[in-house]
């Protein structure tokens, strides 16, 4: 089912196309007409016929279009009154300036297809009410004779409705200009630029027109500023068919922008009134204001999803770092102390009884193998994590591990506070792996260390200036520290050049 608005514009068309070529035959007909007079009207109102239907088809929305249409239906109208038939002409004559109020209708809804303020509503209707009531009311002082209602033939009182109807189309003319130059002077910079060519052919077409009305019809400038008046109303339909045009370039721009900006911008654009609003732009600017809301939706989305797996890797880093202070608790005050009270034993059965040699040197032997098992349970409860680290901090964590290690350390560490204890354990355990690499691999002697806290970073870094080669994508225990390292939002990097040098960045917090 079509739209009304587009039904109206086909019976406009189809209206206006007919009585263009009628009133082109009577104009023709009645001799009284210059050529160029003839053909000028003619023109302009083929002009807004064919804009109007521009303006339809770019707008099916916007009522601009059926309104250009109208203007070129209302020029047409006025030629009717030179028809020889009597009841044409009666019907004619309340029409003779049908295109003045519809015109002025058309300038100041131009480019929204309404009226937005009270003023302008005030003059349109004015502007209807004074040209047809002044027209119907000189069918009355009319001496024409194919003037069916005429009922006086006075030549003075015939010319009064044309008086007033020049006046009263002047006053308007004036109150329309000045609502169009308060719009643009107030308007954006959109608004200025369809609004110009209108403006400027309304305001030197109203200057033409006055000037030659006041000047009169004996006056030799009189017909010259008419003709110009004439020539500009021509232009007219033009200017708002490049309106038209201008307008949709316009909107493109506005949707190519559009994609380019937040969420603000997007309200700023489709709230602006000088759009020019019409159901393939509307479509087009919700289209792109979708993708524009679906996008940020997503990456919000994502955002809140790697949140989670951060603090998901967060939780874990952190139950593992409560684990294994579990567990070295556990080996601590449980199996260690369980070693310890059984070589004491051994020993004091050593001391209390007389043994056979061979009973003692297997009970020596044992005890050996417990001390062995202690040490080793103690340095794999240390690897775990070491006491020293959860009693002194960091800083003499490494510098236990440093003691340990049977290669030079230099370790330079500043002023570093105790941290959050996943921090620290992180730290320390790339700490711990980086010399035990730089002392499996490296094939150097000598290992430097550095610890240092600069904002709210931690910064370790372990450099050797041995044969090189370790990478990340290699086994398992630096990518493990890796991971551990990045669960904390930090970055961990090795270069391995001339030597190897791992470097971790660890947030505080």
């Amino acid at each position: 089912m079509q739209h009304p608005r587009t039904v109206a514009m086909t019976g406009l068309l189809a209206a206006g196309f007919a009585l263009g070529v009628t009133a082109l035959a009577l104009k023709t007909a009645d001799g009284g007409h210059a050529p160029l007079d003839t053909a000028l009207s003619t023109t302009t109102g083929f002009l807004f016929l064919v804009a109007g239907a521009v303006a339809h088809v770019r707008r099916p929305a916007n009522p601009i279009g059926v309104l250009i249409a109208l203007a070129g239906v209302a020029l047409f109208l006025e030629d009717l009154q030179f028809t020889r038939n009597p009841v044409l002409y009666t019907i004619a004559v309340p029409l003779r300036a049908a295109s003045s109020p519809v015109i002025a209708h058309l300038v100041l809804a131009f480019p929204h297809g309404r009226l937005r303020s009270r003023w302008e509503r005030l003059l349109v209707t004015a502007s209807y009410v004074v040209v047809l009531g002044l027209g119907a009311l000189g069918l009355l002082f009319s001496d024409d004779p194919r003037d069916l209602l005429a009922i006086s033939a006075d030549h003075e009182g015939t010319g009064v409705p044309d008086r007033v109807l020049g006046l009263a189309a002047t006053v308007i003319s004036a109150g329309v200009i000045v609502v169009l130059l308060y719009r643009w002077l107030t308007g954006r910079l959109p608004q200025r630029r369809l609004l110009s060519p209108v403006i400027a052919i309304a305001l030197f077409g109203a200057l033409a027109s006055g000037i030659g009305t006041a000047l009169g019809d004996g006056h030799p400038l009189s017909e010259p500023m008419l003709q110009v008046y004439r020539i500009l109303s021509c232009l007219w339909p033009l200017a708002f068919l490049a309106g038209v045009l201008r307008a949709r370039v316009g909107n493109a721009e506005m949707i190519r922008l559009l994609l380019e900006r937040d969420g603000t911008g997007l309200a700023a654009l489709v709230q602006d009134d000088e759009v020019w609003k019409d159901s393939r732009s509307i479509d087009a600017l919700n289209a792109a204001a979708g993708l524009v809301l679906d996008n940020q939706r997503l990456t919000a989305e994502l955002e809140q999803r790697l949140a989670e797996v951060r603090a998901s890797r967060a939780r874990l880093v952190a139950a593992g770092d409560e684990e294994r202070r579990r567990l070295e608790r556990d080996l601590h005050d449980g199996a260690q102390q369980r070693l310890v009270s059984v070589v004491l034993l051994l020993r004091m059965a050593d001391r209390r009884h007389e043994l056979p040699p061979d009973v003692r040197a297997l009970l020596k032997g044992t005890v050996d193998e417990l001390q062995t098992a202690i040490t080793e349970l103690r340095e794999l409860a240390r690897g775990i994590r070491p006491a020293i680290l959860t009693e002194a901090g960091l800083p003499a964590a490494v510098r236990s591990l440093a003691d340990r290690i049977p290669m030079e350390v230099a370790l330079t560490a500043g002023e570093v506070p105790r941290l959050d204890s996943a921090v620290e354990a992180t730290a320390y355990f790339v700490t711990s792996e980086a010399l035990t690499n730089a002392l499996k691999h490296a094939q150097t002697d000598s290992v430097a260390v550095r610890i240092a806290v600069a904002g709210t970073e931690l910064r370790v870094e372990v450099t050797d200036h041995g044969v090189g080669g370790a990478s990340l994508d290699r086994g398992t225990g630096l990518a493990g520290l890796r991971d551990r390292v990045e669960a904390l939002g930090g970055e961990l990097t090795v270069t391995s050049d001339h030597g190897t040098t791992v470097s971790a960045v660890i947030p505080l917090t």
